[in-house]
C-alpha cells in the first residue's frame, strides 16, 4: 500500500484537564532540626535571664554608689520588692557571703563566665539556622529582656552616669560651659559626692555632640530627683544602643547579606555589650552607634555623608578618632584619577574641621575649652596597662643600681621609655594597616585592630567597656575573620581580669594579664594554620607543574 492510499492514524486523544487523575495533597515537610535549634536557644535564653537577675543581688552588694543605690531602692519600692528574695536566695546560697568579698568577686566573675558560655552556645544554636520569623523573635525579644533586667538592676559597677548627669545639670540647668567650668564648683549638687573623687576637679572630657544633646536633657531634667536625673541619662545610653543594634543589622545586611541576625546576636546578646551599655549606661553606646553609622553610610554609597557622621561620632568621645585614617584612604581608593584621590583627602579634611568648629563654636573660650580632652585623656594614670608591667619590672632593675634613684623617680623615667617604644610600635602598626583599609569591611576591620592595639599598647588608662568600640567594628568585618573572634574573646577576658583587679588592686598578681591576653593566642590558632594549608597547597601545585615539565621533557 502506497503512502498516498495508507489510512491516517486518529490522533492521540488529550484528556481534558478535568478528566487528570488526582494526586495525592503532600503537606510540605518542615525541617525539624531549625525547630529544635529554635527550642533550644529559648531555653539558652531563659537561663541567660537567670545569670542577669542573679547579678542584681551582686551589683547592691558591690554598689560603686551606696547612696544612690539606696535612694534608687527607697524611691522605687517595686524594684525594692523584687531584689528582697534575690538577697535572701543569695544568703541562702552562699550563707555569709554578702559579708565577704572573696564569694562576692568570684561569683561574679563566674558570672561573666557563664553567660559568656551561655552566649557562644545561643550564636552556634543562631548559626546552625532558625525558621526565619521566630528566629528573629527569639534573637531580638531575649535581647530586649536582658538590657531591661540590667538597666533595672539596684547598683552601678562605675560612677561614669553621674559625671553625665553632673556636666549636663552644669551645661542645661545652670547654663554654663562645662568645657571650663569644674564639678567641685557647685558643692550644693548632691550628685558631686556620687561622682568619684579623681574627677571632682577635671571639666567635660567628653565632646561637644554629647554635651550638645546633654543640654536639652539637663534642662527638662532640672526639677527632677537626683536618682531620676541619673536614670534619664542612662536611658539615653539604652536607647543609643538599641539604635546601634538596628544601624549594625542594616550595615550587616548591605556588606554581608545572610549574615544579619547572627551578627545582631553576637552584639545584642554580647555579655560585655549588656553589662555596660545596658548595665552601667555608658555613652558609649551613642559614640559606637554614630561610628557605625558612618559605615552604614558609606556601604550606602554616601561617603561624604559617612564623613560626617565619623566626625559626630568622635565629638561624642574622642575614640573614633582612630577610624577616621582607615574610612578616608578607603574612601579614596575608589576614586579612578589620581588627583581625585587627592582631593578626597582634602574633602575629609575640611568637613572634619568644618563639623569640629560647628559644634564647638557655641562653647569656645579660647584653648582651654580643648584642654579637657587634651590634659586629662593624656595624663599620667595607669590601669590595667600592660606595658607598665614591663616598665615596673625596668624600675625595679635600676633601683639596684650604685647610685640608683628613688623608686618613683626610678618607675616615672621607666614608663617614659616604655610609653615611647609602646607609641613608636604603634604608630608603624597603624601606618601598615592603611594597606588593608578597602571597602566597608575593610574600614571596620583594620578600625577594630587599630583599636585593640591601641587598648593593649598605647592607652595607659584602660577600662572594660572600652572593648566595645572595636567589637562593634569587628562584627562589621565578621565573626568569620580572625579578628572577629578575637574581639569576642577579648569580650570576656577584658571586663573578668579588669573587674577581678579592681576590686582586688594591688592584690591581683600581674599574671591576671595573661588571662587578659589569652584571646591573642586565636591567631595562630586560625591564622597559622590556614597559611600552613595555603602554602602546602601552593607547594603541590608548583610540584605537579614541576613534575609535568619533567614528563614533556623526558618525552621530548
Amino acid at each position: 500500500m502506497s503512502l498516498a492510499t495508507e489510512p491516517a492514524r486518529p490522533p492521540a486523544a488529550e484528556a481534558p484537564p478535568c478528566e487528570e487523575a488526582p494526586r495525592p495533597h503532600v503537606t510540605p515537610r518542615r525541617p525539624i532540626l531549625p525547630w529544635m535549634r529554635l527550642a533550644a536557644l529559648v531555653l539558652v535564653a531563659v537561663a541567660t535571664q537567670l545569670v542577669y537577675v542573679g547579678i542584681w543581688p551582686l551589683s547592691y552588694y558591690l554598689t560603686q554608689a551606696p547612696d544612690f543605690t539606696y535612694e534608687y531602692l527607697v524611691q522605687y519600692q517595686v524594684v525594692w520588692q523584687r531584689l528582697m528574695p534575690l538577697l535572701d536566695r543569695f544568703e541562702g546560697i552562699f550563707p555569709g557571703g554578702s559579708q565577704s568579698l572573696d564569694v562576692l568577686v568570684e561569683t561574679l566573675m563566674r558570672a561573666f563566665a557563664i553567660a559568656f558560655g551561655l552566649y557562644l552556645v545561643g550564636f552556634s544554636l543562631v548559626q546552625g539556622g532558625l525558621p526565619h520569623r521566630w528566629g528573629t523573635f527569639a534573637v531580638v525579644a531575649p535581647a530586649l529582656a536582658f538590657q531591661a533586667t540590667l538597666f533595672l538592676m539596684p547598683g552601678l559597677f562605675t560612677t561614669d552616669l553621674f559625671s553625665y548627669a553632673m556636666y549636663g545639670h552644669i551645661a542645661g540647668g545652670l547654663g554654663l560651659n562645662p568645657f571650663t567650668a569644674i564639678p567641685s564648683a557647685f558643692p550644693e549638687v548632691r550628685m558631686l559626692y556620687w561622682i568619684h573623687p579623681l574627677w571632682h576637679d577635671a571639666p567635660s572630657i567628653y565632646g561637644p555632640a554629647w554635651v550638645n544633646l546633654t543640654v536639652p536633657l539637663g534642662r527638662t531634667v532640672a526639677s527632677w530627683t537626683d536618682v531620676d536625673k541619673v536614670l534619664a541619662y542612662k536611658l539615653v545610653s539604652n536607647v543609643a544602643h538599641l539604635a546601634g543594634i538596628v544601624i549594625l543589622a542594616l550595615a550587616v545586611h548591605r556588606l554581608r547579606p545572610g549574615r544579619t541576625l547572627e551578627t545582631v546576636m553576637l552584639y545584642a546578646w554580647n555579655p560585655l555589650i549588656l553589662f555596660e551599655f545596658a548595665g552601667n549606661g555608658h555613652n558609649d553606646a551613642a559614640m559606637v552607634a554614630v561610628m557605625l553609622l558612618s559605615v552604614l553610610l558609606y556601604a550606602s554609597r554616601s561617603a561624604w555623608l559617612g564623613m560626617v557622621a565619623l566626625s559626630v561620632s568622635l565629638l561624642v568621645k574622642m575614640s573614633s578618632v582612630l577610624l577616621v585614617p582607615y574610612y578616608v584612604v578607603a574612601w579614596a581608593r575608589e576614586q579612578r584619577p589620581p588627583w581625585r584621590f587627592f582631593g578626597v583627602g582634602l574633602l575629609a579634611a575640611a568637613t572634619l574641621m568644618g563639623v569640629v568648629v560647628a559644634f564647638y563654636a557655641p562653647w569656645w573660650q579660647g584653648m582651654q575649652t580643648v584642654d579637657p580632652i587634651v590634659k586629662w585623656s593624656q595624663g599620667p594614670m595607669f590601669l590595667n596597662y600592660v606595658p607598665d608591667v614591663l616598665a615596673q619590672h625596668l624600675a625595679r632593675e635600676r633601683i639596684l643600681m650604685p647610685g640608683a634613684s628613688p623608686w618613683e623617680v626610678a618607675l616615672e623615667e621607666a614608663r617614659g621609655d616604655v610609653k615611647t617604644v609602646a607609641r613608636v610600635i604603634f604608630a608603624l602598626y597603624a601606618v601598615w594597616e592603611l594597606w588593608w583599609a578597602r571597602g566597608g569591611r575593610g574600614i571596620a576591620a583594620s578600625g577594630a585592630r587599630v583599636m585593640l592595639a591601641f587598648l593593649l599598647v598605647m592607652n595607659t588608662w584602660v577600662l572594660p567597656w572600652y572593648f566595645a568600640w572595636p567589637l562593634a567594628l569587628a562584627l562589621v568585618a565578621g565573626w568569620d575573620t580572625i579578628t572577629g573572634k578575637v574581639l569576642v574573646g577579648f569580650s570576656l577576658s577584658a571586663p573578668a581580669v579588669m573587674y577581678y583587679r579592681h576590686f582586688w588592686n594591688p592584690y591581683a598578681s600581674d599574671w591576671t594579664f595573661a588571662l587578659y591576653l589569652a584571646p591573642l593566642a586565636i591567631v595562630p590558632l586560625f591564622g597559622v594554620v590556614p597559611a600552613i594549608r595555603l602554602a602546602r597547597t601552593a607547594w603541590r601545585a608548583s610540584w605537579s607543574r614541576h613534575s609535568a615539565l619533567s614528563r614533556r621533557g623526558a618525552a621530548s
